[in-house]
């Protein structure tokens, strides 16, 4: 008899990625998710299309959908039974959604890009069976039309790697539980510097460029220059501050890279450049990044263009949407204190007064894409 694991989000990593690393065989599928279209869909269907990306072509999943539910309509007293529930949904909605699943008796497992989400998560729901998880992978939350053509819920994903902390999980499929100091130090610092951090900087160039993917991004040469330079400020640093071995730092560098680059993950902008105030938060991925370079030695340049691209990035539909405007309507020095959080007078404040008009001058005159 099949056990129920639960999927607190249906977007890019708990629709496209997470059914490839467990066991259909053994589980079956219950999603959660704020869009009633995707539930609906599901309903309807009662299964979607995941594509794996491997030796440069797809592999192909057909997922089966055991029941989906908006989360007004989800009852935790129908699914006690579950052996575990996957988050991810963006740091910012855990504390939201997290009452959903009080009184649960299986772990949660957090999928979220920010290890604080745990504490949040234990804090509000008054135990200990919640979990870390760093999946390492890039996964759209689209596909490319002649595959969304067949399926509008066709996602595309990289073949990954799924590291979890250690815990009492009763799952079955293709994953390394981790005790979390290790899970911290060896998966989750790697990716967060030369993941997460050149990952976006290629979005918001990709957004100034008007580009629709990351790769149409990394097919610029300037752009692509400024990724490598800020993944080679990242590696100095990473290299000067953590015991972890050069030869696996440079190959997951070399590996961030080629995923930044490929063509058939249709990894959209937006989704990468989204909420960038969280992106540019004080000890995160572009701003604690750069304090870390300036730290250790390390001039970060190109992290500087990237913390820039941040405040140049315009979507009226992202959360962070006004984020140019604040940027525009306040001087340099009180947007660097009162909305990064910069003390007056510390090397990054500085840098970003003596050289903001330059370098969005530079990236203003970044190449746009043309079909």
């Amino acid at each position: 008899m099949k056990t129920k694991v639960l999927f607190m989000g249906a977007g890019a990593i708990g629709r496209g990625y997470l059914p490839w690393t467990l066991d259909e065989a053994r589980h079956e599928f219950i999603f959660i998710d704020s869009n009633p279209a995707i539930v609906q869909r599901m309903r309807d269907v009662g299964s979607y299309s995941t594509y794996r990306v491997k030796d440069d072509t797809y592999e192909h999943k057909r997922v089966q959908v055991k029941a989906a539910y908006t989360p007004a309509e989800f009852r935790l007293a129908e699914h006690q039974d579950a052996v575990a529930c996957f988050f991810s949904v963006g740091p910012r909605n855990v504390e939201k959604v997290a009452p959903l699943l009080a009184g649960a008796a299986f772990p949660l497992i957090l999928c979220e890009n920010e290890p604080e989400t745990v504490t949040w998560a234990k804090r509000i729901l008054g135990h200990d069976r919640i979990y870390f998880a760093v999946p390492d992978v890039i996964t759209s939350n689209t596909a490319p039309a002649h595959l969304l053509a067949e399926d509008p819920l066709a996602i595309t994903t990289e073949n990954g790697v799924q590291f979890i902390e250690q815990g009492p999980f009763d799952l079955h499929g293709e994953m390394t539980l981790l005790p979390r100091e290790e899970l911290l130090r060896h998966q989750w610092t790697p990716k967060l510097y030369l993941h997460n951090t050149p990952h976006c900087i290629t979005a918001y160039l990709g957004a100034l460029m008007g580009c629709t993917y990351v790769h149409e991004a990394m097919a610029h040469p300037k752009a692509a220059q400024l990724v490598e330079g800020a993944m080679n400020e990242m590696l100095q640093a990473l290299k000067l501050l953590w015991d972890i071995p050069h030869d696996f730092l440079d190959w997951y560098a070399q590996k961030e890279l080629s995923r930044f680059r490929c063509q058939l993950l249709f990894d959209p902008v937006a989704r990468v450049a989204r909420e960038p105030l969280r992106k540019l938060e004080l000890h995160g991925r572009l701003i604690g990044a750069a304090q870390m370079c300036l730290t250790l030695g390390v001039l970060p340049q190109n992290l500087l263009k990237g913390i820039v691209g941040a405040l140049l990035f315009e979507d009226v539909h992202d959360p962070d949407h006004h984020i140019r405007m604040m940027h525009e309507a306040m001087a340099t020095s009180d947007f660097n204190r009162y909305v990064l959080g910069l003390r007056p007078g510390e090397p990054l404040d500085l840098m970003l007064r003596e050289h903001m008009t330059a370098i969005t001058a530079e990236l203003r005159s970044l190449p746009r894409r043309t079909a």
